[in-house]
């Protein structure tokens, strides 16, 4: 297993465990770790579809994929709306580019352009709904789980870093049991869903509470 699979892997796991059970209580926080890895990712995947190289294959999207990195990772600090913005772009590219490599497109500039297409529409979604607290639950709960499913999978050697191309949801499409790791992350985000919603149901019964026995506090 090389270094770059270990710490690609971990990070997935870890960032994508944190968004699937408190993605919507900590969003301020996580959002610019998420826009670092989702950043690179994207950075990377530009690079090897616009020139034909390898995912992660050379220099330069290394480098790229960094650079974008840290832009998003910046903005999605500095600016509270382009997180927001951000992290609906961010799934509708992972589901536009995924469901593409599911279909056989895995590399070319169709299979880009759909992936920016759905993130447009996805961000523009949550723009005109003004991110209601479902979307975000949702949102978090299962691209956090199909990051983790996929740091999972690159560590036990079913993922190839080649196949980060199809983002993290078609990443798998090479895999005999794909279907078993996107029913996994599927399960994994609905159990996130329920965690997270329960979660801020208990912090918004306290909050009543306080407000409506402030003595009590």
């Amino acid at each position: 297993m090389s270094l770059e699979v270990l710490v690609l892997g971990i990070f997935a796991i870890l960032i994508g465990l944190a968004f699937v059970f408190a993605g919507f209580r900590f969003f301020l926080i996580l959002l610019p770790i998420w826009g670092f890895f989702a950043g690179f990712v994207f950075g990377a995947d530009v690079i090897q579809q616009l020139f034909g190289e390898g995912f992660l294959a050379t220099t330069t999207s290394w480098v790229v994929g960094f650079v974008v990195a840290i832009v998003f990772a910046l903005l999605s600090y500095l600016y509270y709306w382009f997180a927001v913005v951000f992290l609906g772009g961010a799934a509708g590219y992972a589901l536009g580019v995924g469901v593409m490599t599911w279909l056989g497109f895995n590399d070319g500039f169709l299979t880009l352009i759909v992936g920016v297409v759905v993130a447009v529409i996805l961000a523009l979604a949550f723009i005109v709904l003004r991110v209601p607290k479902w979307l975000v639950l949702i949102a978090t709960a299962f691209g956090g789980a199909f990051a983790t499913l996929t740091g999972v999978a690159l560590l036990l050697g079913r993922v190839p870093l080649a196949d980060m191309r199809g983002g993290i949801v078609g990443s798998f499409v090479n895999d005999d049991l794909g279907w078993l790791w996107v029913a996994a992350a599927l399960v994994l985000g609905a159990v996130g869903v329920y965690y997270q919603w329960r979660a801020t149901q208990r912090v918004e019964m306290a909050m009543y509470t306080d407000y409506m026995n402030p003595g009590m506090s």
